[in-house]
């Protein structure tokens, strides 16, 4: 990944005129993943508005090819990272500026390039609502009571997407930066919904008067978690058994003779899939080999993350980015952002929907 010719660090400049380089005069874009890793990484040293401004005010020694280049790349960049130019309202007025200078020097092939009227609306990325805490213990024990273990996982994995989809790059760069959820509301949401299931299902398993009772349920969450898995739901799938293991429930021990010993054995085999034991290596694994939409244990990549901002710095003299950091952040944070666009063939029932959500 990156330009050898870069080395490890670079200055920005040097990082976004080698990015230009790496497109030919038909737009072409060599082998290189630098520009994307650069485009997804910038905001990490720089304001994507201050971005584009480098890119309005670019020269190079052949300024109308090397002004065709700085086109594609925008191309590239509105093509790649959509959201960018529907939600900063900088950057939309810095496109549009874009397109007038095109079109003040007679570019006309330039303007088409940075069009991004068809841009879809990412509105919903940034709505973030406060629910009213409503007291439904009765409604979600009859529902989880009446619904299947199948049933459960597919909504809680419609409800578990939804939250996951939303968190932007910058909530992930404050969460690893600061190393707390203030101002962060988006990924709050999302770390209270994982908690919230853990919760959930002590409740579920508590709420039941005898130990064959609370056996009951706790095979019907063990087939939920296996439900999870099938779905590649593993953040949901990690909330259920971190649920089933607390204390409160691994000390009924008259509760734990009725299980089944197949129950009991799945359940030793969820609980070994999501076991941090060598760094979660067997859910490393597992999830490596999943292959289209699929929901990853965010608390895992979270650490990942800070862990590489805790080793390297992101300045090098001052001025140069760490390109070694830069690219060992992006390959978690581009397959995090790359999973939020999976499409599901989910089709929840709302209704259900809301009533987990309050639950």
């Amino acid at each position: 990944m990156g330009s050898t010719t870069l080395g490890k660090a670079a200055t920005l400049d040097e990082l976004l005129n080698t990015c230009i380089d790496m497109f030919d005069d038909k737009g072409n874009r060599c082998s290189s993943q630098l520009p994307r890793t650069f485009l997804l990484m910038h905001r990490w040293y720089l304001p994507s508005t201050e971005l584009a401004g480098k890119l309005l005010d670019a020269n190079g020694e052949n300024c109308n090819e090397f002004r065709l280049k700085i086109c594609y790349f925008m191309r590239y960049w509105i093509l790649e990272f959509p959201a960018e130019f529907n939600l900063d309202l900088g950057l939309i007025r810095l496109t549009e500026e874009f397109r007038e200078v095109a079109s003040q020097l007679g570019y006309e092939d330039h303007i088409h390039l940075i069009d991004i009227s068809s841009i879809p609306s990412y509105d919903w990325m940034r709505r973030v609502t406060q629910r009213k805490r409503i007291s439904k213990k009765g409604k979600a024990c009859l529902l989880f009571d009446h619904l299947e273990p199948i049933e459960l996982a597919e909504h809680l994995t419609f409800l578990e997407h939804k939250s996951f989809r939303r968190i932007s790059f910058t909530d992930y760069q404050s969460y690893v930066i600061h190393g707390c959820l203030e101002n962060n509301p988006t990924l709050e949401r999302s770390i209270a919904l994982f908690n919230g299931i853990s919760k959930w299902v002590q409740l579920m398993v508590l709420s039941k008067p005898t130990p064959q009772q609370r056996a009951e349920v706790i095979t019907k969450f063990i087939n939920v978690a296996q439900k999870l898995l099938h779905l590649q739901n593993f953040n949901t799938l990690m909330a259920v058994v971190g649920g089933l293991s607390h204390s409160s429930i691994s000390r009924l021990k008259e509760t734990h003779s009725h299980l089944s010993s197949e129950v009991t054995k799945d359940w030793s085999e969820m609980t070994e899939l999501v076991s941090s034991n060598g760094n979660y290596c067997n859910y490393r694994k597992s999830f490596a080999d999943c292959v289209g939409f699929k929901i990853p244990i965010l608390g895992v990549h979270l650490k990942d993350l800070i862990a590489v901002h805790v080793i390297f710095p992101d300045w090098i003299d001052e001025n140069k980015v760490n390109i070694v950091k830069m690219q060992q952040l992006s390959i978690t944070l581009s397959e995090l952002v790359s999973l939020q666009t999976a499409s599901h063939h989910l089709e929840p029932n709302m209704d259900l929907i809301n009533l987990l959500t309050v639950s």
